[in-house]
């Protein structure tokens, strides 16, 4: 099973090269968009609540919340652990040496993302926070548009028509 596909330059096929020294370098960490999404909605809800009184959290409620937010985390440390078989920098601000395309990165090109989403309508279900989902499609914009479009720009550059075959077979999100 194929776990990454190296950046090859002429005479060094399959050996790992660093074209870019740096990573995408986004301006915030993805995580900090997400709690702050998520801190803005519960701040929201104590202010003018959504929630119109329903009362405490149902088990059911609960109970989903909690499985997305364990879901999410299972899912993030899959990731991150298919990103150190790889060794390839799992930071934004490092260099990257190879296109992931196994583990979890062989069905979404973002499944950090897609954990960090879980964690958060998880998180926002259990503590029944209404305003977190009305915040969730800004958030997805600013992950899109301040560290995904930076990423996939980066990925483009230095790994090329590899890059290009990987985002023709894997969705972004799933």
């Amino acid at each position: 099973m194929e776990t990454s596909i190296p950046h090859q330059s002429s005479g060094h096929a399959g050996q790992a090269v660093h074209a870019i020294e740096r990573g995408p370098g986004a301006p915030v960490p993805s995580t900090f968009i997400y709690s702050l999404g998520l801190g803005i909605g519960a701040l929201l809800e104590q202010a003018a609540p959504l929630s119109l009184g329903r009362g405490p959290v149902s088990t059911f409620q609960a109970l989903v919340g909690v499985g997305l937010v364990v879901l999410g985390i299972g899912l993030f440390f899959w990731s991150l652990q298919t990103f150190a078989a790889a060794k390839t920098g799992i930071m934004p601000v490092r260099s990257a040496s190879c296109v992931v395309t196994a583990g979890p990165y062989r069905f979404s090109r973002n499944p950090m993302y897609v954990s960090f989403t879980a964690i958060y309508v998880g998180a926002a279900l259990a503590l029944s926070l209404p305003w977190a989902f009305v915040l969730l499609p800004g958030v997805f914009v600013a992950i899109l548009g301040m560290v995904i479009l930076r990423e996939e720009r980066y990925m483009q550059g230095q790994f090329g028509a590899t890059y290009q075959e990987y985002c023709r077979r894997v969705p972004r999100w799933l």
